[in-house]
Protein backbone atom coordinates (compact mmCIF):
# COMPACT_ATOMS: atom_id res chain seq x y z
CA UNK A 1 0.00 0.00 0.00
CA UNK A 2 2.97 2.55 0.85
CA UNK A 3 4.59 1.50 -2.60
CA UNK A 4 1.04 2.69 -3.74
CA UNK A 5 0.46 5.75 -2.65
CA UNK A 6 4.40 6.62 -3.26
CA UNK A 7 3.64 5.93 -7.25
CA UNK A 8 0.37 8.03 -6.90
CA UNK A 9 2.37 11.32 -5.61
CA UNK A 10 5.19 10.95 -7.80
CA UNK A 11 3.18 10.85 -10.88
CA UNK A 12 0.51 13.64 -9.84
CA UNK A 13 3.19 15.88 -8.70
CA UNK A 14 5.55 15.35 -11.63
CA UNK A 15 2.57 16.60 -13.63
CA UNK A 16 1.20 19.23 -11.51
CA UNK A 17 4.26 20.71 -10.61
CA UNK A 18 5.74 20.95 -13.80
CA UNK A 19 4.98 24.81 -16.48
CA UNK A 20 3.38 23.33 -18.52
CA UNK A 21 0.19 22.73 -16.39
CA UNK A 22 0.62 26.27 -14.87
CA UNK A 23 0.64 27.33 -18.89
CA UNK A 24 -2.37 24.98 -19.59
CA UNK A 25 -4.53 26.31 -17.22
CA UNK A 26 -3.64 30.08 -18.30
CA UNK A 27 -5.01 28.79 -21.40
CA UNK A 28 -8.17 27.54 -20.43
CA UNK A 29 -8.94 30.10 -17.68
CA UNK A 30 -8.95 32.62 -20.76
CA UNK A 31 -10.61 29.92 -22.61
CA UNK A 32 -13.27 29.87 -20.09
CA UNK A 33 -13.92 34.01 -19.60
CA UNK A 34 -14.63 33.98 -23.31
CA UNK A 35 -16.71 30.97 -23.59
CA UNK A 36 -19.02 32.09 -20.63
CA UNK A 37 -19.16 35.73 -22.13
CA UNK A 38 -19.85 35.21 -25.12
CA UNK A 39 -23.14 36.41 -25.80
CA UNK A 40 -21.88 39.87 -24.08
CA UNK A 41 -18.59 39.54 -26.21
CA UNK A 42 -20.67 39.53 -29.49
CA UNK A 43 -23.45 42.42 -28.18
CA UNK A 44 -20.21 44.34 -27.21
CA UNK A 45 -18.46 43.86 -30.83
CA UNK A 46 -21.58 43.97 -33.24
CA UNK A 47 -21.15 47.20 -34.70
CA UNK A 48 -23.67 49.39 -35.26
CA UNK A 49 -25.29 48.11 -38.80
CA UNK A 50 -28.46 46.47 -36.94
CA UNK A 51 -28.55 49.82 -34.78
CA UNK A 52 -32.04 50.87 -34.38
CA UNK A 53 -32.69 54.40 -35.01
CA UNK A 54 -36.65 54.91 -34.36
CA UNK A 55 -39.31 52.85 -32.65
CA UNK A 56 -42.69 53.83 -33.84
CA UNK A 57 -45.17 52.76 -31.05
CA UNK A 58 -49.50 52.79 -31.31
CA UNK A 59 -51.21 52.68 -28.25
CA UNK A 60 -55.00 50.58 -27.70
CA UNK A 61 -56.29 52.35 -24.22
CA UNK A 62 -59.01 50.57 -22.99
CA UNK A 63 -58.90 52.05 -19.51
CA UNK A 64 -60.85 55.15 -17.98
CA UNK A 65 -57.36 57.30 -18.04
CA UNK A 66 -57.81 59.42 -21.09
CA UNK A 67 -54.69 60.88 -20.48
CA UNK A 68 -52.37 58.01 -20.93
CA UNK A 69 -52.08 58.50 -24.14
CA UNK A 70 -50.58 62.09 -24.06
CA UNK A 71 -48.29 61.38 -21.23
CA UNK A 72 -46.96 58.54 -22.32
CA UNK A 73 -46.37 60.23 -25.07
CA UNK A 74 -44.52 62.67 -23.63
CA UNK A 75 -42.60 60.48 -21.31
CA UNK A 76 -41.68 57.83 -24.29
CA UNK A 77 -40.93 60.76 -26.77
CA UNK A 78 -37.16 61.22 -26.00
CA UNK A 79 -33.90 59.54 -26.94
CA UNK A 80 -32.93 56.54 -25.50
CA UNK A 81 -29.34 54.74 -25.86
CA UNK A 82 -29.17 55.68 -29.46
CA UNK A 83 -32.51 54.90 -30.40
CA UNK A 84 -35.98 56.92 -30.09
CA UNK A 85 -39.12 55.45 -28.89
CA UNK A 86 -42.18 58.26 -31.14
CA UNK A 87 -45.56 57.77 -30.69
CA UNK A 88 -47.81 57.89 -33.43
CA UNK A 89 -51.30 58.06 -32.15
CA UNK A 90 -53.81 56.37 -30.58
CA UNK A 91 -55.54 53.32 -32.05
CA UNK A 92 -58.66 51.60 -31.38
CA UNK A 93 -58.88 47.75 -30.80
CA UNK A 94 -61.51 47.64 -33.81
CA UNK A 95 -58.73 49.17 -36.15
CA UNK A 96 -55.98 46.58 -34.79
CA UNK A 97 -54.93 43.83 -37.09
CA UNK A 98 -52.57 41.41 -35.60
CA UNK A 99 -51.60 39.59 -38.77
CA UNK A 100 -51.46 43.01 -40.55
CA UNK A 101 -49.67 44.44 -37.56
CA UNK A 102 -46.44 41.90 -38.04
CA UNK A 103 -46.20 42.36 -41.84
CA UNK A 104 -46.84 46.20 -41.42
CA UNK A 105 -43.85 48.40 -42.02
CA UNK A 106 -45.17 51.58 -40.03
CA UNK A 107 -46.05 49.89 -36.62
CA UNK A 108 -43.24 48.47 -34.45
CA UNK A 109 -44.68 48.08 -31.08
CA UNK A 110 -48.70 48.00 -29.83
CA UNK A 111 -49.40 48.92 -26.44
CA UNK A 112 -52.87 47.83 -25.53
CA UNK A 113 -54.06 48.90 -21.95
CA UNK A 114 -57.02 47.00 -20.31
CA UNK A 115 -58.61 47.21 -17.16
CA UNK A 116 -58.55 49.85 -14.15
CA UNK A 117 -55.51 52.59 -14.47
CA UNK A 118 -54.29 51.16 -10.87
CA UNK A 119 -53.64 47.33 -12.35
CA UNK A 120 -53.97 47.03 -15.75
CA UNK A 121 -53.51 44.50 -18.18
CA UNK A 122 -50.73 45.29 -20.53
CA UNK A 123 -50.04 43.30 -23.93
CA UNK A 124 -46.93 44.15 -25.53
CA UNK A 125 -47.06 43.56 -29.54
CA UNK A 126 -43.46 44.10 -30.37
CA UNK A 127 -41.39 43.53 -33.01
CA UNK A 128 -38.38 44.45 -31.23
CA UNK A 129 -38.70 42.24 -27.89
CA UNK A 130 -35.70 43.62 -26.66
CA UNK A 131 -37.35 46.83 -26.21
CA UNK A 132 -39.80 45.34 -23.92
CA UNK A 133 -38.02 45.55 -20.35
CA UNK A 134 -37.79 49.19 -21.18
CA UNK A 135 -41.20 49.73 -22.00
CA UNK A 136 -42.26 48.06 -19.05
CA UNK A 137 -40.09 50.31 -16.61
CA UNK A 138 -41.46 53.37 -18.47
CA UNK A 139 -45.25 52.20 -18.21
CA UNK A 140 -44.75 51.20 -14.43
CA UNK A 141 -43.65 54.30 -14.43
CA UNK A 142 -45.87 56.56 -15.70
CA UNK A 143 -49.06 54.46 -13.81
CA UNK A 144 -47.03 55.85 -9.96
CA UNK A 145 -46.84 58.91 -11.06
CA UNK A 146 -50.69 58.82 -11.00
CA UNK A 147 -50.24 58.45 -7.26
CA UNK A 148 -53.46 55.93 -7.42
CA UNK A 149 -54.02 55.33 -3.64
CA UNK A 150 -54.88 51.42 -4.54
CA UNK A 151 -51.83 51.13 -6.86
CA UNK A 152 -50.95 47.36 -7.55
CA UNK A 153 -48.84 47.80 -10.21
CA UNK A 154 -49.74 46.65 -14.11
CA UNK A 155 -49.50 42.92 -15.26
CA UNK A 156 -47.12 42.91 -18.72
CA UNK A 157 -48.34 39.81 -21.24
CA UNK A 158 -45.14 39.56 -24.23
CA UNK A 159 -46.72 38.91 -27.51
CA UNK A 160 -44.15 37.61 -29.86
CA UNK A 161 -44.53 37.25 -33.67
CA UNK A 162 -45.31 33.27 -35.00
CA UNK A 163 -41.61 32.77 -36.14
CA UNK A 164 -39.73 35.05 -33.90
CA UNK A 165 -36.45 32.86 -32.00
CA UNK A 166 -34.78 34.90 -29.54
CA UNK A 167 -31.30 35.51 -30.94
CA UNK A 168 -29.74 36.09 -27.27
CA UNK A 169 -31.30 32.97 -25.67
CA UNK A 170 -30.13 30.91 -29.03
CA UNK A 171 -26.88 32.17 -28.28
CA UNK A 172 -26.65 32.48 -24.41
CA UNK A 173 -27.50 28.16 -24.99
CA UNK A 174 -25.28 27.48 -27.52
CA UNK A 175 -22.21 28.75 -24.75
CA UNK A 176 -23.85 26.79 -22.27
CA UNK A 177 -23.36 23.76 -24.73
CA UNK A 178 -19.93 24.79 -25.70
CA UNK A 179 -18.78 25.20 -21.82
CA UNK A 180 -19.86 22.19 -20.90
CA UNK A 181 -18.75 19.91 -23.79
CA UNK A 182 -15.01 21.88 -24.15
CA UNK A 183 -14.22 21.58 -20.04
CA UNK A 184 -15.14 17.72 -20.33
CA UNK A 185 -13.10 17.06 -23.58
CA UNK A 186 -10.03 19.19 -22.51
CA UNK A 187 -10.38 16.65 -19.07
CA UNK A 188 -10.11 13.65 -20.38
CA UNK A 189 -7.44 14.56 -23.22
CA UNK A 190 -5.11 16.18 -20.48
CA UNK A 191 -5.81 13.00 -18.23
CA UNK A 192 -5.78 10.49 -21.20
CA UNK A 193 -2.11 12.38 -22.46
CA UNK A 194 -0.62 12.60 -18.62
CA UNK A 195 -0.87 8.41 -18.07
CA UNK A 196 0.07 7.98 -21.72
CA UNK A 197 3.09 9.77 -21.62
CA UNK A 198 3.82 8.64 -17.86
CA UNK A 199 4.09 5.23 -19.32
CA UNK A 200 5.65 5.20 -21.64
CA UNK A 201 8.35 7.76 -20.58
CA UNK A 202 9.45 4.64 -18.11
CA UNK A 203 9.21 2.54 -20.50
CA UNK A 204 11.47 4.43 -23.04
CA UNK A 205 14.09 4.91 -20.44
CA UNK A 206 14.38 1.43 -19.00
CA UNK A 207 13.23 2.78 -15.73
CA UNK A 208 9.53 0.54 -15.59
CA UNK A 209 12.25 -2.75 -15.07
CA UNK A 210 12.98 -1.26 -11.74
CA UNK A 211 9.40 0.01 -10.72
CA UNK A 212 8.19 -3.27 -11.81
CA UNK A 213 10.88 -5.32 -9.78
CA UNK A 214 9.40 -3.52 -6.50
CA UNK A 215 5.60 -3.75 -7.56
CA UNK A 216 3.23 -5.84 -9.20
CA UNK A 217 2.41 -4.90 -12.75
CA UNK A 218 -1.20 -4.82 -11.65
CA UNK A 219 -0.49 -2.09 -8.61
CA UNK A 220 1.54 -0.01 -10.88
CA UNK A 221 -1.22 0.08 -13.84
CA UNK A 222 -4.04 1.00 -10.88
CA UNK A 223 -1.53 3.97 -9.26
CA UNK A 224 -1.44 5.49 -13.24
CA UNK A 225 -5.01 5.53 -13.66
CA UNK A 226 -5.42 6.87 -9.70
CA UNK A 227 -2.79 9.69 -9.88
CA UNK A 228 -4.65 10.51 -13.61
CA UNK A 229 -7.90 10.77 -11.89
CA UNK A 230 -6.94 13.11 -9.24
CA UNK A 231 -5.50 15.15 -11.73
CA UNK A 232 -8.67 15.07 -13.33
CA UNK A 233 -10.03 16.44 -9.65
CA UNK A 234 -7.65 18.82 -9.39
CA UNK A 235 -7.71 20.32 -13.01
CA UNK A 236 -11.56 19.91 -12.95
CA UNK A 237 -12.10 22.50 -9.67
CA UNK A 238 -9.91 24.70 -11.16
CA UNK A 239 -12.02 24.88 -14.16
CA UNK A 240 -14.92 25.51 -11.75
CA UNK A 241 -13.45 28.21 -10.11
CA UNK A 242 -12.20 29.70 -13.69
CA UNK A 243 -15.98 29.55 -14.56
CA UNK A 244 -16.90 31.34 -11.42
CA UNK A 245 -14.66 34.28 -11.79
CA UNK A 246 -15.93 34.58 -15.50
CA UNK A 247 -19.31 34.72 -14.37
CA UNK A 248 -18.44 37.52 -11.78
CA UNK A 249 -16.58 39.54 -14.81
CA UNK A 250 -19.70 38.56 -16.71
CA UNK A 251 -22.11 40.20 -14.68
CA UNK A 252 -20.11 43.57 -14.09
CA UNK A 253 -19.46 43.89 -18.10
CA UNK A 254 -22.74 42.65 -18.99
CA UNK A 255 -25.99 44.88 -19.08
CA UNK A 256 -29.55 43.54 -19.14
CA UNK A 257 -30.67 44.89 -22.52
CA UNK A 258 -27.24 42.92 -24.11
CA UNK A 259 -28.26 39.75 -22.24
CA UNK A 260 -32.05 40.00 -22.54
CA UNK A 261 -32.06 39.75 -18.75
CA UNK A 262 -34.92 40.96 -16.37
CA UNK A 263 -33.88 43.83 -14.46
CA UNK A 264 -33.33 43.90 -10.64
CA UNK A 265 -30.24 42.75 -10.95
CA UNK A 266 -30.79 39.36 -12.14
CA UNK A 267 -27.49 37.41 -12.76
CA UNK A 268 -26.12 35.61 -16.06
CA UNK A 269 -26.26 32.58 -13.74
CA UNK A 270 -30.11 33.69 -12.20
CA UNK A 271 -30.87 33.58 -16.50
CA UNK A 272 -29.67 30.24 -16.82
CA UNK A 273 -31.41 28.41 -13.77
CA UNK A 274 -34.23 30.13 -15.33
CA UNK A 275 -34.52 28.50 -18.89
CA UNK A 276 -32.34 24.97 -17.75
CA UNK A 277 -34.17 24.86 -14.33
CA UNK A 278 -33.47 21.40 -14.09
CA UNK A 279 -29.04 22.48 -13.94
CA UNK A 280 -28.17 21.09 -10.76
CA UNK A 281 -29.34 17.40 -12.76
CA UNK A 282 -27.46 18.15 -15.30
CA UNK A 283 -24.09 18.95 -14.00
CA UNK A 284 -24.59 16.10 -11.74
CA UNK A 285 -25.46 13.76 -14.59
CA UNK A 286 -22.01 15.31 -16.35
CA UNK A 287 -19.99 14.48 -13.82
CA UNK A 288 -20.94 11.09 -13.52
CA UNK A 289 -20.55 10.59 -17.06
CA UNK A 290 -17.42 12.69 -17.15
CA UNK A 291 -15.56 10.10 -14.06
CA UNK A 292 -16.61 6.85 -15.95
CA UNK A 293 -15.79 7.85 -18.92
CA UNK A 294 -12.39 9.18 -18.28
CA UNK A 295 -11.58 6.46 -16.40
CA UNK A 296 -12.32 4.14 -19.84
CA UNK A 297 -10.52 6.19 -21.67
CA UNK A 298 -7.90 6.07 -19.37
CA UNK A 299 -7.43 2.49 -19.13
CA UNK A 300 -7.41 2.57 -22.85
CA UNK A 301 -4.36 5.43 -22.59
CA UNK A 302 -2.82 2.74 -20.31
CA UNK A 303 -3.04 -0.38 -22.91
CA UNK A 304 -1.78 1.34 -25.90
CA UNK A 305 1.30 3.06 -23.63
CA UNK A 306 2.08 -0.52 -22.49
CA UNK A 307 2.24 -1.61 -25.97
CA UNK A 308 4.14 1.28 -27.33
CA UNK A 309 8.07 1.49 -26.96
CA UNK A 310 8.94 4.83 -27.65
CA UNK A 311 7.11 8.36 -27.58
CA UNK A 312 7.02 8.12 -31.54
CA UNK A 313 5.43 4.72 -31.30
CA UNK A 314 2.71 5.70 -28.39
CA UNK A 315 1.61 8.50 -30.85
CA UNK A 316 1.06 6.18 -33.35
CA UNK A 317 -0.94 3.55 -30.85
CA UNK A 318 -3.13 6.51 -29.34
CA UNK A 319 -4.59 7.89 -32.92
CA UNK A 320 -7.68 6.18 -32.82
CA UNK A 321 -8.42 6.89 -29.00
CA UNK A 322 -8.01 10.76 -30.19
CA UNK A 323 -10.12 10.10 -33.53
CA UNK A 324 -13.22 9.19 -30.94
CA UNK A 325 -12.66 11.78 -28.52
CA UNK A 326 -12.30 14.63 -31.13
CA UNK A 327 -15.11 12.37 -33.32
CA UNK A 328 -17.30 12.62 -29.46
CA UNK A 329 -16.52 16.57 -29.08
CA UNK A 330 -17.74 17.17 -33.23
CA UNK A 331 -20.68 15.29 -32.51
CA UNK A 332 -21.58 17.18 -29.05
CA UNK A 333 -21.09 20.31 -30.56
CA UNK A 334 -22.77 20.38 -34.09
CA UNK A 335 -25.35 18.04 -33.72
CA UNK A 336 -27.72 20.18 -32.01
CA UNK A 337 -26.76 23.24 -34.52
CA UNK A 338 -27.75 21.29 -37.31
CA UNK A 339 -31.12 19.41 -35.55
CA UNK A 340 -30.01 15.72 -35.89
CA UNK A 341 -31.02 15.27 -32.34
CA UNK A 342 -32.01 11.50 -33.51
CA UNK A 343 -28.18 11.32 -34.62
CA UNK A 344 -27.49 12.50 -31.29
CA UNK A 345 -29.52 10.50 -29.46
CA UNK A 346 -28.03 6.82 -31.28
CA UNK A 347 -24.61 8.47 -30.23
CA UNK A 348 -25.30 8.99 -26.72
CA UNK A 349 -25.96 5.18 -26.30
CA UNK A 350 -22.41 4.20 -27.90
CA UNK A 351 -20.11 3.42 -24.89
CA UNK A 352 -16.53 5.13 -26.68
CA UNK A 353 -19.16 8.22 -27.38
CA UNK A 354 -21.14 8.44 -23.90
CA UNK A 355 -18.94 10.27 -22.03
CA UNK A 356 -19.22 13.59 -24.12
CA UNK A 357 -22.28 13.34 -25.82
CA UNK A 358 -24.19 11.76 -23.58
CA UNK A 359 -24.65 14.88 -21.20
CA UNK A 360 -25.26 17.16 -24.00
CA UNK A 361 -27.98 14.86 -25.03
CA UNK A 362 -29.56 14.79 -21.41
CA UNK A 363 -28.96 18.83 -21.35
CA UNK A 364 -30.81 19.28 -24.46
CA UNK A 365 -34.08 17.01 -23.60
CA UNK A 366 -32.88 14.59 -25.82
CA UNK A 367 -32.25 12.04 -23.31
CA UNK A 368 -34.72 11.75 -20.44
CA UNK A 369 -33.40 10.85 -17.27
CA UNK A 370 -34.09 6.88 -17.52
CA UNK A 371 -32.40 6.92 -21.16
CA UNK A 372 -29.30 9.07 -19.22
CA UNK A 373 -29.26 6.15 -16.27
CA UNK A 374 -29.38 3.25 -18.75
CA UNK A 375 -26.83 5.33 -20.77
CA UNK A 376 -24.45 5.46 -17.34
CA UNK A 377 -25.39 1.86 -16.71
CA UNK A 378 -23.85 0.64 -19.89
CA UNK A 379 -20.69 2.75 -19.70
CA UNK A 380 -19.91 1.30 -16.43
CA UNK A 381 -20.82 -2.16 -17.92
CA UNK A 382 -18.14 -1.47 -20.86
CA UNK A 383 -15.64 -0.09 -18.25
CA UNK A 384 -15.55 -2.96 -15.97
CA UNK A 385 -15.61 -5.02 -19.34
CA UNK A 386 -12.14 -3.16 -20.50
CA UNK A 387 -10.66 -3.41 -17.07
CA UNK A 388 -11.47 -7.69 -17.03
CA UNK A 389 -9.53 -7.49 -20.91
CA UNK A 390 -6.92 -4.72 -20.45
CA UNK A 391 -5.29 -5.72 -16.88
CA UNK A 392 -4.07 -8.87 -18.24
CA UNK A 393 -2.68 -7.82 -21.00
CA UNK A 394 -1.15 -4.69 -19.35
CA UNK A 395 0.69 -7.10 -17.24
CA UNK A 396 2.43 -8.54 -20.26
CA UNK A 397 2.65 -5.89 -22.35
CA UNK A 398 4.50 -3.06 -19.94
CA UNK A 399 8.40 -4.83 -19.65
CA UNK A 400 7.84 -6.04 -23.62
CA UNK A 401 9.84 -3.66 -26.21
CA UNK A 402 8.31 -6.23 -29.75
CA UNK A 403 8.49 -3.26 -32.58
CA UNK A 404 6.33 -5.68 -34.85
CA UNK A 405 3.00 -4.15 -36.86
CA UNK A 406 0.65 -2.02 -34.73
CA UNK A 407 -2.32 -4.72 -35.00
CA UNK A 408 0.28 -7.66 -35.30
CA UNK A 409 1.73 -6.43 -31.71
CA UNK A 410 -2.08 -5.98 -30.26
CA UNK A 411 -2.95 -9.41 -31.64
CA UNK A 412 0.15 -10.87 -29.92
CA UNK A 413 0.03 -9.23 -26.16
CA UNK A 414 -3.98 -10.62 -26.32
CA UNK A 415 -2.57 -13.87 -27.15
CA UNK A 416 -0.26 -14.19 -24.87
CA UNK A 417 -2.39 -12.36 -22.07
CA UNK A 418 -4.90 -15.08 -22.12
CA UNK A 419 -3.35 -18.21 -23.40
CA UNK A 420 -0.90 -17.68 -20.05
CA UNK A 421 -3.49 -17.12 -17.95
CA UNK A 422 -5.67 -20.09 -18.98
CA UNK A 423 -8.35 -18.40 -20.72
CA UNK A 424 -7.68 -19.21 -24.35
Amino acid sequence: MKKFKFLVKYGLKKRVGRKAFLIANIIIAVLTIIIVNIPAIISLFGGDDDQIENINIQIINETQETSLITDLAQLLNQPYEGYEFYVLSDLSINQFDIDAFWINDDMDIVLHFIGEIESPDVKIYSKYPEMNLTLMGQIELQIINYQIGDYTGPSFEAVYAPDYEDPNQEMFISSITSLLVLPMFILITMATQFVGVDIIEEKSTKAIETVIASVPAKIHFLSKITASILFVVIQGLLIFTYGAIASIIGGFAATSSALNLPTGGESLLAYLAEIMPNWPIIILVSLLFMLLGTLFYLVLAALFASMAVTQEDYQQFQAPLMLVLVGGFYIGIFAPMAGGMGFLKVMAFIPIFTPIVAPIAFASGVLSVWEAIIALFGLGVFLVLSLYLVAPVYKVAILSYDQTKFFSRIKGYFKKAFTKNGKV
